[in-house]
């Protein structure tokens, strides 16, 4: 009997939960519409919190992450949603993964081309199960289209990439090179003026050592001229006194002769005076008349 009632009570609540459901979904896509993108996304969350195995809500709520740019999370519970064997939400979630992978792409193109490229290879083959699925849905034809033009245009932009890097890449082996041989250059240069600098002090301290030897021979020549000069003076000096020494007997002759002459004149001032003093002391005054004798003046012979 129990089993009867929660049988009973089942039915009873099934259509009411499913009727609570539907009315948050449709109230959801009022608000999608209006592109209050937040409100519905409240309303899908709640539907799905309802019924988590409802491959509707989760391609709702899917489309409404996806509008807000939240494609990481779109993405999954869109795969969920195309994984479902429902033929009208199957490729119509497969065509929202392809805009998806599309406009993640897009994204990824400024920060890494070859992850962008991936992504719309991706979108490019959900848009062809949504064709395949659905053959008159002409968006995702016209999509795919898109999508391959983008491809080839990330393709070529990845090779102009490429160039560029190689280019840089040479351009920087250019310039190495370049500060290479400049730095090599520049070495050069310092070793060829240090090199100089070397030879310029050799020669000037050769130019020194030249006039330092010159300046020494200059004193050598004044030393020898001293030299001679103060021999020739000894010289002079020697002559000089030998000169004096042959003149010395002559000289000593007339200074004895000169001494004998005085030493005469001295002993005749003594007589004088001795003859003086005997008249005046010992002689009578006046008393003796002293008369010179006349000498007769005779002619002489003959006149020398």
């Amino acid at each position: 009997m129990y089993n009867i009632l929660f049988i009973l009570l089942i039915f009873v609540w099934m259509p009411n939960a499913f009727a609570s459901v539907a009315g948050d979904v449709n109230k959801a896509n009022d608000l999608y519409k209006q592109g209050k993108y937040d409100d519905s996304l409240s309303l899908y969350q709640e539907a799905l919190d309802k019924d988590a195995k409802s491959p509707v809500v989760k391609y709702d709520l899917g489309t409404d992450l996806y509008k807000k740019g939240d494609y990481a999370k779109a993405l999954g519970y869109l795969e969920q949603a195309a994984q479902d064997k429902n033929i009208k939400i199957k490729p119509k979630a497969e065509y929202n993964l392809g805009n998806v992978l599309y406009k993640s792409g897009i994204q990824k193109e400024n920060s890494n081309v070859d992850d962008a490229i991936k992504s719309l290879q991706q979108a490019l083959k959900y848009y062809g199960q949504s064709m395949a699925d659905d053959p008159k849905d002409q968006d995702a034809a016209f999509n795919q289209d898109v999508v391959k033009k983008e491809i080839e245009r990330l393709k070529q932009q990845k090779k102009q990439q490429q160039q560029q890097q190689q280019q840089n890449q040479q351009q920087n082996q250019n310039q190495q090179q370049d500060q290479n041989q400049q730095q090599k250059d520049q070495q050069k240069q310092q070793n060829q003026q240090s090199q100089q600098n070397k030879q310029n002090q050799q020669s000037q301290q050769n130019k020194q050592n030249q006039q330092d030897q010159q300046s020494q021979q200059n004193k050598d020549q004044k030393n020898q001229n001293n030299q001679g000069a103060n021999q020739q003076q000894d010289q002079n000096q020697q002559d000089k006194q030998k000169g004096d020494q042959q003149s010395s007997p002559q000289n000593q002759q007339s200074e004895q002769s000169q001494a004998g002459e005085s030493q005469k004149d001295i002993e005749r001032k003594q007589a004088e005076d001795l003859l003086e003093d005997y008249q005046e002391n010992e002689e009578p005054k006046k008393l003796l008349n002293y008369m010179p004798k006349k000498i007769d003046e005779r002619p002489v012979l003959k006149d020398w």
